[in-house]
């Protein structure tokens, strides 16, 4: 989420208030910034298989990167007497500092991130985390970073916006492992300059929908006024030589029409029937963002629709992160606005339930005060509908938290 540009619609009027969820439970499952420990959590949480949670801080740990941490990948592991926390790696500027954004995971139980600084040439880093007998082993795989997390496929293969050099308007790129290291290829090259049509600057990590077909958003670009636009890179094989072959297609360009939503901000998830859903910070109604569908129509077409148009900042507004699917196709996101005890606000947790007649049901499910967090930065659902995420700032230390949200 990006909160340095929050400032003018923190004080929007209420016009509709929408009910608070009844019925769910929070609680902090960690806070973050006691002495050693890492600060700043920044990105969505990763389900391991034994219930455990991965995830990263940007700040903090025992590395030393200037006048402050070079950041931690941490797990979280359930117990009889809570959760307790294990910092997995530490971070350093030579290899990578400064890790953002959601892990991807192998069939292996390998993890793989990206930092935003540090590393071969000061760029950041692609990384991969693996279990052994002895703890994790690190190691570098890519020597230029990104914003923006990773996805994996079945084969082991990694998908991001990743660079190969210090110029251009970034690619979005597969890295391959082989017997001689990892292999990269651009799928895609975006055009360097900031109005450029096909997109400028990614604003979440990639998804798949359940055809191998990858789904993304960009910031700005889409021409005109710059507000983003939200694309598909689809995959064809030819059958006779099994050669890939990607193609890369804006769905819609934000800021279209009036009250369209403008600048997306994290990535697309994508139903059953292959719809793509998130959040775009501003624009709508209120100019307060809007959570948006898109969905195919004929032609190769698709049509964008808003499913909610955020009106009132003391229930949530400037949505940030992707949107998180239950198993009764409840969305789930976070939000800015809430309690005003965190400078501005502190932010909420939001639902969203599919109603009769197309329409949506917008309702909190817990503002933070400040005391239990502040912004939290996306949420993670597991297979019995509980809620994970963590804050950037907020908690004891005002150094973030993790959370959990039951039903």
């Amino acid at each position: 989420m990006k909160f340095k540009q929050l400032l003018p619609l923190l004080a929007i009027a209420a016009v509709l208030v929408p009910a608070a969820e009844g019925g769910s439970k929070f609680k902090v499952l960690h806070v973050f910034g006691a002495n050693g420990d890492g600060v700043l959590p920044y990105g969505p949480l990763l389900l391991g298989k034994k219930g455990g949670l991965y995830g990263v801080t940007i700040d903090g740990g025992s590395g030393k990167c200037s006048d402050y941490g070079c950041g931690t990948l941490f797990e979280l592991t359930p117990g009889r007497a809570g959760w307790k926390e294990a910092i997995l790696h530490n971070f350093d500027f030579p290899h990578g500092s400064g890790p953002l954004d959601s892990l991807a995971v192998d069939s292996a139980g390998d993890l793989y991130g990206v930092t935003v600084g540090g590393g071969p040439n000061g760029l950041g880093s692609v990384y991969e985390l693996s279990p052994t007998s002895e703890g994790w082993a690190f190691s570098t795989i890519y020597p230029f970073g990104s914003r923006e997390g990773l996805v994996s496929d079945k084969a082991g293969n990694l998908y991001g916006f990743l660079t190969a050099s210090t110029s251009g308007g970034g690619a979005l790129a597969e890295l391959s492992p082989g017997s001689k290291g990892w292999a990269y290829t651009a799928l895609y090259k975006f055009c360097s300059q900031q109005h450029c049509a096909d997109g400028f600057g990614p604003a979440g990590p990639l998804s798949w929908d359940a055809k191998g077909n990858l789904y993304g958003t960009t910031y700005h670009g889409g021409g005109g006024n710059s507000y983003g636009v939200a694309f598909e890179l689809s995959q064809a094989t030819d059958l006779a030589t099994g050669s890939v072959t990607w193609t890369y297609h804006v769905l819609h360009r934000f800021g279209s029409y009036k009250n369209d939503g403008q600048n997306p901000d994290g990535g697309l998830v994508v139903d059953a029937s292959g719809n793509a859903y998130g959040v775009t910070v501003y624009g709508g109604v209120y100019g307060a963002g809007t959570v948006f569908e898109l969905t195919p129509s004929s032609g190769g077409h698709w049509k964008q629709k808003v499913l909610y148009d955020f009106q009132d900042c003391a229930n949530g507004c400037l949505p940030g992160g992707t949107l998180a699917f239950d198993k009764a196709g409840n969305l789930y996101g976070a939000a800015n606005g809430g309690i005003a005890d965190c400078g501005y606000t502190c932010g909420v947790v939001f639902k969203l339930a599919p109603q009769t007649g197309g329409k949506w049901k917008y309702s909190v499910l817990h503002k933070f005060d400040g005391a239990d967090g502040g912004f939290p930065i996306g949420v993670t659902i597991d297979d019995k509908g509980n809620l994970f995420g963590v804050t950037t700032n907020g908690g004891t230390y005002n150094e973030g938290v993790a959370f959990e949200i039951t039903r």
